[in-house]
């Protein structure tokens, strides 16, 4: 990417990835209580993340009502998803469809080109006969004088 450039400067983002690899922290210490002890608790963030993020907790033992409404999504899509991402995906479907992808894009290009010239021609066969038609047909031949 670096060698790419926009309008005589380099990309923005080329050398180095625009995500960071810092972890934050979900936890803090709590200074405003009245104990004054410094107790530690979450940060907001991280309770509203764990809240809104789908869970498979059905083999945690210390829960009265376990969240499993994603297990089967992490149990078996997620699996699917990262093979065919990897590579390594066995399911005939996905290879003939990754194998195909560029074919299918050029005949459907191939396709648009010509039917759009066809169009074309078409388009300018009818207004040559539609003008050829008027030139020929007067007012007078049409009962109106």
């Amino acid at each position: 990417y670096e060698a790419n450039n926009y309008y005589q400067n380099s990309l923005p983002y080329a050398s180095e990835s625009i995500i960071g690899n810092e972890c934050v922290s979900c936890l803090e210490v709590d200074d405003n209580d009245d104990n004054n002890n410094g107790d530690v608790e979450i940060t907001e963030l991280c309770q509203e993340m764990y809240e809104a993020s789908g869970k498979c907790e059905t083999y945690v033992s210390n829960l009265y009502y376990p969240s499993v409404g994603a297990c089967d999504y992490i149990n078996n899509i997620l699996p699917q998803i990262s093979k065919v991402y990897s590579g390594t995906s066995s399911s005939v479907v996905s290879s003939i469809s990754s194998a195909a992808s560029g074919d299918t894009a050029t005949l459907l290009s191939f396709v648009f080109g010509v039917s759009t010239v066809g169009l074309a021609l078409y388009s300018c066969f009818l207004y040559k006969k539609a003008s050829d038609a008027g030139r020929s047909v007067g007012l007078s031949q049409q009962g109106i004088v």
